[in-house]
């Protein structure tokens, strides 16, 4: 394949968004290599600090008439009371909820009137407001940003019906296996550190938390001084600083009460199993405490984390999953805090492998140390980071976020500038000398949440015989032991530890953090099962129907594609036949000529000006798995049980808007999740890591919705690879179960 052909093979690709990805991406010999960074210019800013103590960043930025306001105090989940976990993010739920001068049900109306945004949310170390509106309505929307920070009403209506909502959001959390594991790992990570703790809390102390208590936290940390906003838009310096002197500058200062957080356990060897009996599967979690977000390794040790599990190389993920098949996916990651952080290596497998993967896992840990990585690895971790960043300072809310992010973590702003050549600056010696100094594959905590009697033999193999078992129905990750009160302690595959408590070590934390509850009464995995029926069952309503759906046999279709290239971006439009369940036929027109691309469902072949070439067989096969992927395909395998499905957290996206989340497996098929718009049940997004091999993400977003045969076909799609844009498409004319000619399948002669 030339070039050309290479290039339009990753994109030309979708036939209509959220019914037939199945050609997003052609198999190709190799990856591309990333295209040449563009440069990037952080817009011109101005930090203020006002007379009350309000940290004030302005960054000019007017590419779009539009303001964007975000206030941070510096308080999260880990200034909660230990009786009333929670309670910061309970909080931060009611700020836009109604303010002593505006109910919640005004605030909405007010903000609708002008066109604007605004929410509010707490994380682990600082709760945030956020405002966006147009710029001629700039002076409003920091106005509401005020009020809401300032004269939060904590109206009991308000304070009931969020409790309830978080209390519905734990019920859901304790019936996935991934989130007990996560909650597991942060407690035997961070010991008795608030970042141990989960940050929605327990349905007991969200339960215990009165007005009174709302009240007080707002009243000891929402104070200037505490705080940091950071206006980015259309407007003048002058302009920024000026209203908010206006605006703020009557705040009260008041000294908040210094945080002072016990240490973290020293890293050591710690195993917990959950025992879930029913389980067919292993959550599995392996790592140890990390570094701080300024930490002057920080840049380092993010690149050391991506080429052991991260996005642009993720040895865990071509071990495991390319090379022995024993997942769908592993990452490693680090989350980093104000006060410490933490390494965490994650993925899950059949109960069988458990003990295998463990062993890969901590083996990987042993390598990334004693073994220097090469230069490719590190130049694809690298052109990732630089090549993602540019989309991170797009809009003024994202530079908006990325401004307060440095700032909170006593950054300078010019790292946002410098931020690529910070990037490029390490080296493979580098990589070296902190996989020594900040891994120690010897000291990892380990969770495991599944069928323990399936894999508990294989862990003593391994070199683990120390294992603390804990059912699924005793855990309690608020406890010292992590067992319910009065369930007595025991360790299966090992000695039970002094006094019955695996010790202080049991405590931790992660970007997500949700309480694990069990309830009496036994398993809730019906109800996850009914659930993710439903709203199954609602997506492929919303798409046609099930008849429907089975009965499209064929897919003629025309698009327009503009397409990223190594040579630039390209123009073509492309004719699409596609017969399910594996045959396609894309025919391009590019100006150096027509480019044909097909596949029979065994072979696939190429015809461009300089020939017909094969494609060879096994990157043919591939193309199953992206026949898979098909939406029309992948719901009605679905329905029919050939394809698993399972329910996610809701996604809140960039834009504060909030997606239900499908995850579809089968064993020849990697996950691909489905975002779903809740006010239609339409696909708005699809996200996959395609062909197995490490690649990045693909994400393809999907609008302009119309019905086409009693089918909803979305019009235009958007298709991202690691973040970049490869491809844009729009349907000009597509048909279902038009005759086709078998013979557009068969290759010709050369």
């Amino acid at each position: 394949m030339n070039r050309l052909t290479a290039a339009l093979a990753v994109a030309i690709a979708v036939l209509v968004g959220a019914s037939a990805s199945a050609q997003t991406r052609w198999p190709t010999e190799s990856p591309p290599r990333p295209l040449a960074s563009h440069a990037v210019r952080f817009p011109p800013y101005e930090i203020r600090t006002l007379p009350n103590g309000l940290q004030v960043v302005v960054v000019l930025h007017h590419e779009q008439p539009v303001v964007s306001m975000r206030l941070i105090v510096r308080a999260g989940s880990a200034a909660d009371p230990r009786e009333k976990i929670g309670l910061a993010h309970l909080v931060a739920s009611l700020l836009d909820q109604g303010t002593t001068t505006m109910s919640a049900l005004e605030m909405n109306d007010a903000i609708d009137f002008i066109g604007g945004e605004m929410n509010a949310g707490a994380g682990t170390d600082l709760t945030f407001l956020r405002t966006v509106v147009m710029t001629d309505s700039f002076d409003t929307g920091l106005r509401m940003l005020s009020d809401m920070a300032r004269h939060p009403a904590f109206a009991l209506a308000e304070i009931d019906r969020q409790r309830q909502q978080t209390l519905s959001n734990l019920q859901v959390s304790q019936e996935d296996p991934s989130f007990i594991a996560n909650s597991v790992f942060d407690r035997l990570v961070y010991g008795s550190h608030p970042y141990a703790f989960p940050d929605l809390g327990t349905p007991q102390t969200i339960g215990a938390i009165t007005r009174d208590d709302l009240v007080a936290f707002h009243d000891r940390y929402f104070v200037p001084n505490n705080a940091i906003l950071a206006v980015v838009g259309d407007l003048t310096t002058d302009e920024a600083f000026s209203a908010v002197a206006r605006v703020f500058g009557d705040w009260e200062r008041r000294d908040p009460p210094a945080a002072a957080y016990p240490a973290p356990p020293a890293s050591a060897r710690r195993v917990v199993v959950v025992d879930r009996p029913d389980a067919v599967q292993t959550e599995v979690r392996v790592g140890h405490v990390g570094i701080k977000r300024n930490s002057p390794d920080y840049m380092a040790v993010n690149l050391a984390l991506r080429i052991l599990g991260g996005e642009g190389a993720n040895r865990l993920h071509q071990v495991l999953r390319t090379e022995r098949s024993l997942t769908y996916g592993a990452q490693a990651q680090m989350d980093t805090l104000a006060d410490t952080g933490d390494f965490e290596a994650e993925t899950n497998t059949r109960t069988e492998a458990t003990g295998e993967v463990v062993r890969l896992i901590i083996d990987e840990f042993w390598r990334i140390q004693r073994e220097r990585v090469s230069e490719r690895e590190l130049a694809d971790a690298k052109a990732y980071l630089t090549g993602s960043f540019p989309l991170t300072i797009e809009t003024p809310d994202a530079i908006a976020t990325q401004v307060l992010n440095v700032v909170f973590y006593g950054l300078p702003v010019e790292e946002l500038q410098t931020f690529r050549d910070e990037v490029n600056a390490v080296t493979v010696d580098d990589i070296a000398r902190v996989a020594r100094e900040y891994l120690h594959p010897d000291r990892l905590s380990i969770v495991l949440v599944g069928n323990a009697a399936g894999f508990r033999s294989q862990l003593a193999r391994i070199g683990l015989p120390a294992v603390d078992t804990i059912a699924v129905g005793d855990l309690d990750v608020t406890s010292g032991d992590l067992r319910r009160q009065g369930v007595a302690p025991g360790r299966p595959g090992g000695a039970a530890r002094p006094g019955g408590s695996p010790g202080a070590a049991h405590t931790g934390a992660q970007a997500v953090r949700v309480a694990y509850r069990p309830q009496a009464g036994g398993s809730a995995a019906p109800q996850e099962a009914d659930r993710t029926r439903a709203l199954l069952d609602a997506v492929v309503a919303a798409k046609g129907g099930l008849d429907t759906l089975r009965g499209i046999k064929s897919i003629t279709a025309v698009t327009r594609a503009q397409m990223q290239t190594p040579g630039g971006p390209v123009a073509a439009q492309t004719t699409t036949y596609l017969q399910y369940p594996n045959h396609v036929r894309v025919e391009t027109a590019v100006p150096q000529g027509t480019v044909i691309q097909a596949y029979d469902g065994a072979h696939a072949w190429t015809r461009d000006p300089a020939g017909t070439h094969d494609i060879p067989d096994r990157m043919a096969r591939e193309l199953d798995s992206s026949f898979a992927r098909d939406i029309i395909a992948l719901l009605v395998a679905a329905e029919e049980g050939r394809v698993r499905p399972r329910l996610l957290p809701d996604y809140r996206a960039a834009d504060g808007k909030t997606y239900r989340a499908l995850e579809f497996s089968s064993p020849t098929l990697e996950p691909t999740v489905l975002y779903i718009d809740p006010a239609t049940n339409l696909i708005a997004r699809q996200t996959y890591v395609p062909g197995g091999q490490g690649q990045p993400l693909v994400e393809e977003t999907f609008t302009d919705y119309r019905a086409v045969g009693g089918v909803q076909i979305a019009f235009t799609a958007t298709v991202r690879q690691a973040g970049q844009v490869v491809a844009e498409r729009r349907v000009s004319d597509i048909k279902f179960n038009a005759p086709i000619d078998p013979a557009l399948f068969r290759r010709p002669a050369s």
